[in-house]
């Protein structure tokens, strides 16, 4: 496990890693107030910050990458090609198979033949003919113009462009013939039947976010999972465990433990965890208290990004702007 901070009984990391500053704070609203106000742009002076509460949130994320593995029934046009038939050897077990490893965290998918498993059929669809009825004229290699209705054409001196008054045109599909080469064997009349092995990587993704340490300023933590902090634990391996001698909160603890648990769950006889990591931020946010154009004002800003959020609408500002 890679601990960028360390961690022991004194509890986590000192918030003074990811507080914001009353001058990161004020850059912040006066860009979000920039923003609403659009006659006149807020000036710093303007702007008196009252109060900063200091209340950074842990995120907890795992990743778990799959490997899942399925036998597919499928087909191909045979073509003269040599058959791998059942009995010339058993068939390999899901596992047993060798197969190249995409990057970690890359997803991706692969179709592979399974050997001993060919059987050669004749086509279904043509009956071994290698044509097919065209579903368009019906195999008459004709269909009825739209100009007709019962007579060959409209007037002896005016001729339908389409059928040249025939009152029939010719099916382009199958160019006249009535039959079209067989879509499932492509002509070859006969098709070979084997399994493949179907392979898809991919990335489970679940995050946990701990409650606001300030419950009456109600920040809403889902607005944090666009934004980033700083991380004090990374951990990466075949299978990880829940975050030992972890401080204050237990929330994060108690998290790792959950989500370790349920991505656990999907291994299985066709389902496999490659690799695991999990990661903790310390995400920076702080509760504004502001004086702004003789209004009282509070918002919240968050993230490295320096988002800001207020909670509710403050009324139209002297300029006639809302912010909102």
């Amino acid at each position: 496990m890679d601990i960028l901070h360390e961690l022991d009984e004194r509890g986590p990391p000192p918030y003074r890693n990811v507080d914001i500053t009353e001058d990161q704070a004020r850059e912040a609203i006066l860009r979000y107030l920039s923003a609403k106000c659009c006659c006149h742009p807020p000036r710093a002076e303007e702007l008196v910050i009252t109060r900063l509460t200091q209340m950074p949130l842990y995120r907890y994320r795992l990743e778990s990458f799959t490997e899942t593995r399925q036998h597919e029934k499928t087909s191909k046009p045979y073509t003269g090609q040599r058959l791998d038939k059942p009995n010339r050897g058993a068939e390999p077990q899901l596992w047993n198979i060798p197969v190249q490893t995409p990057k970690m965290f890359q997803e991706g998918s692969e179709r592979i033949p399974l050997p001993n498993s060919s059987e050669l059929k004749v086509c279904q669809k043509c009956q071994g003919r290698g044509r097919c009825k065209c579903s368009r004229c019906g195999g008459s290699g004709q269909f009825r113009c739209r100009c007709s209705s019962g007579s060959r054409q409209r007037s002896r001196n005016k001729r339908c462009p389409g059928c040249a008054g025939s009152g029939r045109k010719r099916c382009s599909k199958c160019s006249g013939r009535g039959k079209k080469v067989c879509p499932v064997c492509k002509g070859e009349r006969r098709l070979v039947h084997y399994l493949q092995l179907s392979i898809t990587w991919r990335t489970l993704h679940s995050e946990y976010i701990c409650t606001s340490p300030v419950p009456e300023l109600n920040f809403p933590t889902s607005l944090l999972r666009k934004v980033t902090g700083e991380v004090i634990v990374k951990d990466s391996d075949v299978t990880v465990c829940p975050l030992p001698g972890f401080p204050d909160p237990s929330e994060v603890l108690t998290a790792s433990q959950r989500l370790i648990r349920e991505h656990g769950t999907i291994c299985g006889p066709t389902n496999h965890i490659l690799r695991q990591q999990q990661m903790v931020e310390l995400i920076p946010v702080v509760h504004v208290q502001y004086e702004y154009r003789g209004k009282s004002l509070s918002s919240h800003v968050y993230g490295r990004e320096r988002r800001v959020y207020a909670k509710r609408h403050p009324p139209a500002l002297s300029c006639g702007c809302a912010v909102m």
